[in-house]
């Protein structure tokens, strides 16, 4: 998990991001959506590029 790997814990990530502690929380536990916006919101905090926060995901098997 980037958040991890950058030392960063969900309290810094929420203060800096504006995003609820909580919300973060929730995110990472894949138990809620999350916006474009937001998502690039946490990865400038992190200092990364988005597609570094998007898993990997094979598409082809849904076609």
């Amino acid at each position: 998990m980037m958040r991890v790997l950058k030392d960063k814990n969900q309290a810094e990530l929420s203060f800096k991001s504006g995003l609820d502690q909580s919300y973060l929380s929730r995110v990472e536990n894949g138990t809620v959506n999350i916006t474009v916006i937001k998502l690039c919101r946490i990865a400038k905090v992190l200092e990364c590029n988005l597609i570094e926060l998007v898993p990997e995901t094979d598409y082809t098997s849904t076609l």
